[in-house]
């Protein structure tokens, strides 16, 4: 079976098994209502500024990690139970060498992206449409830093994502999986790990950016896409006598984002290759 051939049959049969299992319909269908909640009441208020595009910097801010929660969390439960089931195990004996197997799993990364990607952008897109005034717009409703955020989002989602495939295969169940994860992006990166490094190496806590949800955080930052954002920081900070903040570069967040990706999956794919089904 030839390449192009191979990616479509593991593309189909991903899409086959998500969209009969609530463990997709479940987060998703929880975290479009959450979405909704979110926006529904500045909606129903006609509140000052929830109009495009003003919007994009509150879809584009602090909403953006419950993306990378829920997702995240998606993934392994969309693949811990392959294991639990012995579906890798009988997939592998339909035809599938243990290679295409696992890079078929992997395309639950751009799946789920997608999915949840798409939950957390149209939905406030569109009730802020609802809101805006067309014939007075003078300004792009979509900037291209709304394009450069999304880019940005996706790149967020590759890092943790990774680590939650990764998780799911090396533990193989599914409330262990989800436990380790959650512990490693709040209490032990963002909390314990922080916090122990801040007080006894206080010099040297540059690194911790670049941790996978370090890394993935900083690239929500709507602040570093959009330069009027930016201008105007720069602009508040010298008339206040303040130091000007230097403009945004997330090249170093994103080149860490792909390459703990890369980590990820490949160690994924070693230890997926050296165990049992």
């Amino acid at each position: 079976m030839k390449g192009g051939r191979v990616f479509v049959v593991l593309l189909r049969n991903e899409w086959f098994k998500a969209r009969k299992r609530l463990a997709f319909w479940i987060p998703l269908g929880f975290y479009a209502l959450v979405t909704f909640g979110t926006y529904a009441y500045p909606f129903l208020q006609e509140s000052e500024g929830f109009r495009l595009p003003e919007v994009w910097t509150m879809v584009f801010g602090n909403e953006g990690v419950q993306f990378l929660i829920f997702s995240g969390l998606t993934v392994m439960l969309l693949a811990t139970p392959e294991f639990n089931w012995r579906t890798a195990r009988q997939n592998v004996i339909d035809g599938l060498s243990k290679s295409q197997w696992f890079w078929g799993k992997s395309l639950l990364l751009p799946f789920v992206a997608l999915a949840f990607l798409g939950t957390h952008i149209l939905i406030p897109g569109v009730l802020a449409l609802i809101r805006t005034d067309l014939g007075a717009a003078t300004e792009p409703l979509v900037p291209a830093s709304v394009f450069a955020a999304t880019g940005g989002m996706v790149l967020a989602f590759l890092s943790v994502g990774a680590l939650a495939l990764f998780v799911a295969f090396a533990i193989r169940r599914t409330g262990a999986s989800l436990a380790i994860w959650i512990l490693w992006v709040g209490p032990i990166e963002s909390g314990m790990l922080r916090a122990l490094v801040m007080r006894y190496l206080p010099d040297y806590t540059d690194w911790l950016d670049y941790l996978p949800f370090g890394t993935a955080a900083r690239l929500l930052d709507y602040r570093s896409y959009d330069t009027t954002i930016a201008e105007a920081m720069a602009a508040a900070a010298e008339a206040a006598g303040r130091p000007v903040p230097p403009a945004p570069d997330l090249t170093g967040h994103a080149i860490a984002a792909v390459a703990w990706a890369a980590f990820f999956l490949a160690a994924s794919f070693i230890w997926f290759r050296r165990r049992d089904l």
